[in-house]
């Protein structure tokens, strides 16, 4: 279920607008685009399923926060649900900065795996950084993120259908 209204809710959106500004998203997202972001509490195996499901059936990646709980302010882990012709594919993700006049991509913990937006809107594998440079690239990533976020407030995070925050699991997922 979700509730637009809760505090919870106005910081998750709050940080969901400033992850997609330095992604590149416009302050609402254009029909093609084919990436969600959601957030959710407390998440389990049930939850990530049916999050990998919807993002099957709606034909549409999805980008996730996760919080420990209802109460927690700062994100636990960040998940990327892929889908792939087989079905999806969860990353644990975090942000990398490659190019300070570029938006911020996406790549997996383990530094293999890279994802960014293409011009339609549409998430896309690249190459991953080099080794060498991805330390640099992930605290320069963190820092944009922050200013990002400093610029936001729950008032102007503006709701928009492409992000979904579910706090009870897959069952009421149709927010």
């Amino acid at each position: 279920m979700t509730n637009t209204n809760d505090r919870g809710v106005q910081h998750r959106k709050q940080r969901m607008a400033a992850l997609r500004k330095c992604m590149g998203f416009p302050h609402v997202a254009p029909l093609t685009a084919g990436l969600n972001f959601a957030a959710v509490d407390a998440q389990n195996e049930e939850i990530l399923v049916g999050i990998a499901k919807k993002a099957i059936l709606d034909r549409c990646d999805t980008l996730l926060h996760c919080y420990e709980c209802v109460s927690a302010r700062e994100v636990d882990q960040t998940i990327l649900v892929y889908r792939t012709p087989a079905g999806a594919e969860l990353f644990k993700v975090e942000m990398v900065e490659r190019s300070k006049s570029k938006p911020l991509e996406l790549i997996t913990t383990d530094g293999k795996r890279c994802f960014t937006i293409d011009r339609r809107f549409q998430l896309i594998e690249t190459k991953a950084p080099p080794a060498a440079k991805l330390t640099k690239a992930l605290r320069a990533a963190k820092r944009r993120y922050e200013a990002a976020l400093e610029g936001e407030t729950a008032e102007n995070a503006t709701w928009d259908p492409q992000v979904v925050i579910f706090q009870t699991g897959p069952d009421s997922m149709a927010a």
